[in-house]
C-alpha cells in the first residue's frame, strides 16, 4: 500500500478527511509526487519519489529545500548539463522563485524524467515527475532513423513517389525533390505537373504501365529517361506497386532511383569496349568473351581466321576451344584460368599451342580478365585476347637454340655442356654410378685450317664430330667447345675399366684418313680424362681436371690420352704458380737476354748471334725457358717480353757494329701470338732501329713454320713489311712442320734453320745427311742461306761443311753467354783466327 508522509506540523493542520483523500489520490498514480510549503520545503511525498529521484527516503524526510533538493540532484548531474533551475531567481528567496519544467536524466539509472512545476493557491507548489524514458528513446530512435534514411537517400540518390490516381494527388518524399533538382518550396507535385518530366518515351512506358490488361500487374519495374526540373536529362529506375479497383489503378507507390551515373558508366564501358575490340581487331588479335558459368564463348572473326576457320565453323563455347589446345599445354592453361578465376593472379596469361584447321600448330599468348562476379565472388564474364607468337617461339627456340648448340656440328655446346655435366653427376650420385670427363683437342687441325682454308677445316670438325659419336652411347654427350676442341660425358659407368676400349677406339677413329673434297688429311687426337667421383665431386675441379690431363697427352707427343692424377695437380699449380711469377718478372727486371755464337762455316768466324731469355728467379733461381716460354705463350705475356728482348738485342747490335763488325746481325725470335696480337701502343722494330742508327739488316728476325700458314691478313702484311724495311727472317726449326715451297718465295726467306733433330744423329752416309744436304741444296737454289742448329761435334761441323751449309750454332762453338763474355769470346777467336793464318 502506498503510503504518503507528511510533516507533522502540517498534519496536525490538515484533518483527517484530508489526509485520507491525499493517501487515496497519491496511492494511485505512478508518477512521483511531492509537495512544497510556503517556505520552500517538501511537506510531502509518495512513495514512488525516492525511487525516481533514487535518493533516500530519509533525505526526502527531512524537509530540504528546493535549493538543498536541486543542488544534491545539481551535483549528480541528473540536469544533464542545463543551467540549476534556480540559477535565473538567485536574487529572489527560495520561496518566491519561478521553477520552470524541466527534464532530469539519471545517468546512472539510464531514465529520464519529465518535471512538472504548479504553484498552490495558499503557498508552495507541487511537484509531479514523469518517468518518460521510453518516449524519449523512442523519439531519438525515431529521429536516427529519419536521419538515416534522409542521409541513405541521398546518398543511393533514390526517394519515394506516391501517386493517388482518385483524389489526383502526388506525394514526393526529399529524396525526389532532390533528385529533380527542386524543393517543396519550388515546386509542388501533382499528376498534371510532373509530366513534363517525362520524355516521350517515358511518358509511354508510364501510360503503358497503368493500362488495364488481362492480368492486373502488381508491381512495376523500369528505367526511363526523364527531366529535372533545371532542364537536365537524367535516368530514373523506378520500382514499386500499384493497387487496382475493378480493373483501374488507383494508387501507385515507387521507390525512384537515379541511375544516370550508371547509365553514363555503362555507356562509356560499351563505348570503351567497343573501340578496344576495334583496336585489338586492327593489330590481328583475336577477341574471346567468356560467361563462366554457362560456359558460352564469344568469338571474334579475327580469333577465327587465326586458326582459319570462318563463322560459324566452330561452336561459341570454351570446351570447343580447349579442345583444339595440345595435350601438353591443358593442364598449365586450366591452372592458369583457375588461379585468376580464384584471385590468385590479376589477370589470365598463358602460352600454348592450339591446332588450325589445316592441321598445323599455332602459338598463342592467351591473355585475359574477369570483369564482373557475383556476390559470392564467382567469376561471371571473362574478356580477353589471343595474340599470334608463332613468330616469337620460332625466334625463341632459334635463340635457345644458338645458346646452346654449336652452329656447325650440331653438337650441344659449353653452356648446354656444363648443364648435362652437373645433370649426370646428380645421377650417377643417386644411382651410384661414375662418369668420365674427356677434354678431346684436334693435332695439327690449325696446319690444315690454314693450308686448305677454313671451308676444309669446317668439313674436317664435322666429320671429327660424327666420328666421335658413333664411338659412344646415346645416353653419352659430346660437346664442341669451340675451334677444334671436343667434351665427351660418358655416364653411367660402374667402374674405369669400360674407358679401356673406348678411348683407343677415340683415338683411332680420328686417326684414320680424312677425305675432304679432292683432299686426303691426317690428323690426330690427344685426349684428357678425369673421374667423377674418383678424382672429385665438383664441376669446376672435373673441368681443371680434364684440361690438365689434356695438357699432359700433347706434351707427351700427342695422339694419345692422358688420366688425370694428382701429380697432375700439382704441375697444373706449379703452373698457375709461374704464370702468377711470370706477371710480376718483367717489372722486376728478373729477365737478362744471352746471346749464341752462329758461326760463319766457310771463315770460321762470328759475325751472328741468336739472342735468348734467361730469367733468374728470385726464390727458385734459374728456370728454364722450356719451362716458362709456353706459359708466356698461353698466357699472352709473351707479347710483352718479346718487345722486351727486342729492346735489349736493338741496342746490343747498335754497340757490337762499333766494336766487332760493322756488318753484326742479330736473330730474335718473334712469337706467332706478337705478330696475330699486335700491341698497337708499342713502338714498331723499324722505328727503333732508326732511333739507334741502325738499318733493317742489323736484326734478323726468326719465325715458326707455322706461322708462315696463317690466313690472317695482318701476319701477312707484317711478314712483307719486315721484308720492306730490310729485316731478315729466318724460319726456324725448318724440317718439322708444313712448310711448303710457295710459301718460302712468297715471304722472301733469307735464313733456314735446320732444326737440332735432323743433325743430333748425324753421321756419314745417314739419312739425316741426306735430309740435311737436300735441304742445304733446296734453301741454295731459292737463294737462302741456311743454319744448322745443334752442333755439338765436330764430325757434325765437317759434314754441314761438306754438304754446303753457310752457318752453324751449338754448344760446339758456345752455349748461351752474357754480352760480355760474348764480346770475350768474339774477340778471342779473332785472335786464334789471326795466328791460324
Amino acid at each position: 500500500m502506498v503510503k504518503i508522509t507528511f510533516n507533522m506540523q502540517t498534519e496536525n493542520d490538515i484533518g483527517q478527511e484530508t489526509a485520507q483523500i491525499w493517501q487515496d489520490l497519491l496511492a494511485s498514480i505512478s508518477q512521483g509526487v511531492c509537495a512544497f510549503d510556503a517556505e520552500g520545503c517538501i511537506s510531502v511525498f509518495n512513495d514512488c519519489l525516492p525511487e525516481m529521484l533514487d535518493l533516500p527516503r530519509e533525505f526526502l524526510a527531512s524537509c530540504p529545500s528546493w535549493r538543498e533538493l536541486y543542488d544534491c540532484q545539481m551535483q549528480r548531474g541528473d540536469f544533464a548539463g542545463a543551467p540549476h533551475p534556480l540559477d535565473h531567481s538567485h536574487q529572489m528567496d527560495d520561496d518566491q522563485a519561478e521553477i520552470a519544467d524541466h527534464v532530469l536524466r539519471l545517468k546512472h539509472l539510464g531514465r529520464t524524467l519529465q518535471v512538472q512545476t504548479r504553484r498552490r493557491s495558499g503557498g508552495g507548489m507541487v511537484q509531479v515527475y514523469v518517468d518518460v524514458s521510453d518516449y524519449v528513446q523512442a523519439e531519438a530512435g525515431r529521429k536516427r532513423a529519419n536521419q538515416m534514411l534522409f542521409a541513405t537517400q541521398a546518398i543511393a540518390e533514390l526517394g519515394g513517389w506516391e501517386t493517388d490516381l482518385e483524389l489526383d494527388q502526388v506525394t514526393w518524399t526529399d529524396g525526389v525533390y532532390r533528385i529533380f533538382e527542386t524543393t517543396p518550396q519550388a515546386f509542388t507535385p501533382t499528376p498534371v505537373t510532373v509530366r513534363p518530366l517525362f520524355t516521350a518515351e517515358a511518358l509511354a512506358i508510364l501510360d503503358a504501365s497503368l493500362q488495364p490488361s488481362e492480368q492486373l500487374n502488381a508491381s512495376h519495374e523500369f528505367e526511363v529517361e526523364m527531366l529535372t526540373l533545371k532542364g537536365r536529362r537524367i535516368w530514373v529506375h523506378s520500382r514499386g506497386t500499384t493497387s487496382w479497383v475493378d480493373g483501374r489503378a488507383v494508387k501507385r507507390t515507387s521507390i525512384v532511383q537515379d541511375i544516370t551515373r550508371r547509365k553514363q558508366t555503362e555507356l562509356a564501358l560499351r563505348d570503351s569496349e567497343a573501340r578496344w575490340k576495334l583496336a585489338l581487331e586492327s593489330v590481328g588479335d583475336g577477341l574471346w568473351d567468356l560467361q563462366v558459368q554457362t560456359g558460352e564463348q564469344y568469338l571474334s572473326p579475327n580469333l577465327l581466321r587465326m586458326y582459319g576457320y570462318e563463322d560459324g565453323e566452330l561452336k561459341p563455347s570454351l570446351a570447343e576451344l580447349d579442345a583444339l589446345v595440345h595435350a601438353e599445354d591443358m593442364a598449365q592453361l586450366q591452372l592458369d584460368r583457375q588461379a585468376h578465376f580464384d584471385g590468385s593472379t590479376p589477370t589470365l596469361s598463358s602460352e600454348h599451342r592450339v591446332l588450325c584447321k589445316d592441321g598445323s600448330w599455332k602459338w598463342v599468348h592467351s591473355r585475359g580478365m574477369v570483369i564482373s562476379r557475383d556476390a559470392q565472388g564467382q567469376p561471371l564474364r571473362m574478356i580477353g585476347i589471343h595474340s599470334d607468337i608463332t613468330e616469337r617461339k620460332t625466334a625463341d627456340e632459334l635463340v635457345w637454340q644458338q645458346a646452346h648448340f654449336d652452329a656447325l656440328t650440331g653438337l650441344p655446346n659449353r653452356r648446354l655442356m656444363r648443364e648435362r655435366l652437373v645433370q649426370e653427376m646428380k645421377k650417377c650420385r643417386r644411382n651410384h654410378f661414375k662418369l668420365a670427363l674427356l677434354f678431346i683437342d684436334l693435332d695439327h687441325f690449325k696446319e690444315v685450317n690454314d693450308t686448305l682454308g677454313h671451308d676444309r677445316g669446317d668439313d674436317l670438325l664435322v666429320e671429327a664430330a660424327r666420328r666421335i659419336l658413333r664411338c659412344l652411347r646415346e645416353v653419352d654427350t659430346v660437346a664442341r667447345m669451340g675451334g677444334d676442341e671436343f667434351t665427351v660425358i660418358i655416364t653411367a659407368l660402374s667402374d674405369e675399366s669400360s674407358l679401356q676400349s673406348i678411348l683407343p677406339k677415340l683415338l683411332n677413329t680420328l686417326n684414320a684418313p680424312f677425305q675432304l673434297g679432292l683432299d686426303q688429311v691426317f690428323v690426330s687426337a690427344s685426349v684428357g680424362v678425369t673421374v667423377y667421383p674418383t678424382d672429385t665431386q665438383e664441376v669446376e675441379d672435373l673441368l681443371k681436371n680434364a684440361d690438365q690431363a689434356l695438357y699432359v697427352a700433347k706434351a707427351a707427343g700427342r695422339n694419345r690420352f692422358s688420366f688425370f692424377t694428382a701429380a697432375l695437380q700439382e704441375a697444373a699449380m706449379q703452373r698457375a704458380q709461374l704464370m702468377h711469377d711470370l706477371r710480376a718478372a718483367l717489372s722486376a727486371q728478373e729477365f737478362c737476354v744471352v746471346y749464341q755464337p752462329i758461326v760463319n762455316l766457310a771463315t770460321g768466324r762470328i759475325q751472328k748471334a741468336e739472342a735468348l731469355v734467361r730469367w733468374q728467379h728470385p726464390q727458385r733461381g734459374m728456370i728454364s725457358p722450356a719451362d716458362f716460354i709456353p706459359v708466356a705463350e698461353s698466357s699472352g705475356l709473351i707479347v710483352e717480353i718479346g718487345e722486351w728482348i727486342f729492346a735489349q738485342a736493338a741496342a746490343q747490335v747498335a754497340i757490337w757494329r762499333g766494336s766487332l763488325h760493322p756488318e753484326f746481325q742479330v736473330s730474335v725470335n718473334k712469337s706467332p701470338l706478337q705478330f696475330e696480337n699486335p700491341n698497337p701502343a708499342h713502338t714498331p722494330w723499324i722505328e727503333q732501329l732508326r732511333t739507334l742508327g741502325l738499318p733493317g739488316e742489323s736484326i734478323v728476325v726468326e719465325i715458326t713454320e707455322g706461322l708462315l700458314l696463317s690466313n690472317s691478313g695482318g701476319v701477312v702484311e707484317q711478314l712483307l713489311k719486315l721484308r720492306d724495311e730490310g729485316i731478315n727472317v729466318s724460319l726456324d726449326d725448318f724440317g718439322t712442320g708444313y712448310s711448303s715451297l710457295s710459301y718460302l718465295q712468297k715471304f722472301d726467306i733469307d735464313f733456314i734453320k735446320i732444326d737440332q733433330s735432323f743433325v743430333r744423329d748425324l753421321t756419314s752416309g745417314s739419312t739425316d745427311l741426306v735430309l740435311c744436304q737436300a735441304i742445304i741444296a733446296m734453301a741454295h737454289a731459292l737463294g737462302m742461306k741456311v743454319i744448322a742448329e745443334g752442333v755439338e761435334t765436330i764430325e757434325q761441323r765437317d759434314l754441314l761443311t761438306a754438304a754446303g751449309c753457310d752457318f752453324a750454332q751449338g754448344y760446339l762453338y758456345s752455349r748461351p753467354v752474357h754480352a760480355a763474355a760474348f764480346e770475350a769470346m768474339v774477340f778471342g777467336s779473332e785472335q786464334a783466327l789471326d795466328l791460324a793464318v
